[in-house]
């Protein structure tokens, strides 16, 4: 289970009062990147159907 968790949650160089406080920091720098990602999937969808699909 440890080794699962470690795929989904960043190992912080920062030291956190609470252990909440790291998993916090991953799990929200995880969800940027995760937006991040997306958002450019998406729009390079839109591009390919205004472009080839809606000409």
């Amino acid at each position: 289970m440890h080794r699962l968790t470690r795929d989904f949650v960043s190992e912080e160089r920062r030291s956190f009062p609470y252990k909440l406080g790291e998993v916090v920091a991953s799990a929200l720098t995880g969800f940027v990147v995760g937006v991040i990602a997306a958002s450019m999937v998406w729009l390079l969808a839109i591009h390919y159907i205004n472009a080839f699909i809606l000409e």
